[in-house]
């Protein structure tokens, strides 16, 4: 559920084959920049605080992978490994107007490899990690915080802060995004609790933004994707009292596949925003499901809910399980890593994947259930990933942030974890157009994906592009899919 890696590919069997941030060329459906001749990288590593990495330094090669190991080998120009926000302005005032891509990478988890781009200069924020939990309940986040060490940081705190379930995604890019998480329907997305962030923009000037100040800026970065406009240094959210959650699996047979989403769609449109879910369906000969989700409410509350969508299935499930945990453990429990120390809970490295999305804009119909279902039963290595919307995100209006699919029922991740599966992926993800909807996520990017634009950003786009031209008129911050090409 959310924005994860363990949660989706690992705890919730989603590397099918077993059963951001930012901005930049690409190699796929993008031509790799040339190499040039303008950047003064010594004069750059001279003025920076942190290391800046070059083809050749031993430290290059690890630092130049990214997460997605299906993207192959990536050569950036440079890494610069920023030490300080200064650091962060330096590397694009001396990078600027010289035709390098420029792009912002904090967790590196840009699915299509944005955040590393070839022949480029990737800005590393990860030393850009400090978190500060004030007495108010809001926290400063740096923009080189994974998830797992926000919520360990506001755990000590009794505080809490909705997100994905990856416990390696960087808060920046998920942020940027929308930030969709396995409490959303509760709490809503990552992004609606923003208060304020800093900005280096394309000038080389530093911001810091929020409803009254550039408030322009503040609304795109709600929602308007990573690298777009300038780069984060850092976040300042409002946070909740940290809940206790109550985590459920449950798996029906096989057989019963299009009646499990049919029914978990229509469970789901009633459901109380406590409630927030995914439904999983696995390509096989006979697809199977999965629903895995949390609650919010009263442990014993929980069991009326779910007997409600078992009665609907008309069967009984194969398998089920509930778990209450603190907030910190329910999202370690997603993450693989349950009684595990934060750290250990990073330890995973790059994974091959190939994934899309859609966006569910209504409830599934038995009919539409049985094009999913029969769409999936011709796949192999691959899964749908219905994750709930509407509760808290709903709440919000579809023009006050960019995040533009605040109706939304649910987003479809489309994922395989066999990193030969692109073409494959990009044609469900075709098919799922007319079944469950045109719009999709700008987290889960797809470059081969020929209407990301409206997709992405459906009825905001027109105002998302006059925002970002505004603070970087020259496309500074250029990549394949970055706003100003759209």
């Amino acid at each position: 559920m959310g924005d994860s890696r363990f949660g989706r590919r690992r705890f919730l069997g989603l590397a099918a084959t077993a059963g951001a941030v930012a901005a930049g060329a690409t190699l796929l459906g993008e031509p790799v920049a040339a190499a040039a001749s303008g950047v003064d990288y010594e004069g750059l590593k001279r003025a920076l605080r942190g290391p800046l990495l070059r083809p050749g330094d031993a430290a290059y090669p690890a630092a130049a992978k990214p997460y997605n190991a299906a993207l192959g080998v990536r050569r950036p120009a440079a890494i610069a490994q920023v030490a300080t926000v200064d650091d962060v302005r330096t590397c694009v005032q001396r990078v600027r107007g010289h035709g390098v891509p420029l792009a912002a990478r904090g967790g590196g988890h840009s699915y299509a490899g944005y955040s590393t781009p070839n022949s480029g200069v990737v800005v590393d924020l990860g030393a850009l990690k400090s978190i500060t939990v004030r007495s108010d309940g809001t926290a400063v986040v740096g923009a080189g915080c994974r998830l797992i060490d926000v919520y360990a940081a506001l755990a000590a705190h009794g505080r809490a802060l909705p997100a994905g379930s990856c416990p390696t995604v960087g808060v920046a890019g998920s942020t940027l995004g929308g930030g969709i998480g396995v409490t959303a329907r509760a709490y809503g997305l990552t992004c609606d609790h923003l208060k304020s962030a800093t900005v280096v923009t394309a000038d080389g000037a530093l911001h810091t933004v929020d409803g009254n100040h550039d408030a322009d800026l503040f609304w795109a970065l709600r929602g308007g994707g990573g690298g777009n406009g300038g780069i984060v240094t850092s976040f300042t959210f409002g946070t909740v009292p940290a809940p206790a959650v109550t985590v459920f699996t449950l798996r029906f047979p096989a057989a019963r596949t299009a009646k499990v989403l049919q029914s978990w769609s229509s469970w789901m449109d009633a459901a109380p925003h406590q409630l927030s879910s995914l439904c999983a369906v696995t390509a096989a000969a006979t697809p199977t499901n999965r629903v895995t989700g949390t609650w919010t409410g009263s442990p014993a509350a929980l069991a009326g809910h779910l007997s409600s969508l078992i009665a609907a299935v008309g069967a009984a499930p194969a398998f089920r399980t509930t778990h209450t945990y603190g907030f910190l453990d329910a999202m370690k429990y997603f993450a693989g890593c349950l009684n595990q120390t934060t750290a250990a809970c990073k330890a995973g490295g790059p994974e091959p994947f190939r994934a899309a999305s859609r966006m569910l804009e209504r409830t599934v119909t038995s009919s539409v259930a049985g094009q999913v279902v029969s769409l999936m039963s011709r796949q192999r290595g691959m899964v749908l990933l219905f994750d709930s919307l509407r509760g808290q995100v709903a709440g919000i209006g579809t023009a006050d942030t960019a995040f533009a699919h605040r109706t939304a029922h649910a987003s479809v991740q489309v994922y395989s974890g066999n990193a030969a599966n692109g073409p494959a992926v990009l044609a469900v993800q075709q098919a799922l157009r007319s079944a469950v909807g045109t719009g999709a996520y700008v987290n889960y990017l797809n470059p081969g994906q020929s209407d990301w634009a409206s997709a992405y950003y459906g009825a905001n786009l027109s105002r998302l592009r006059r925002v970002i031209k505004k603070y970087d008129p020259d496309r500074v911050f250029d990549f394949a899919q970055s706003v100003l090409r759209a």
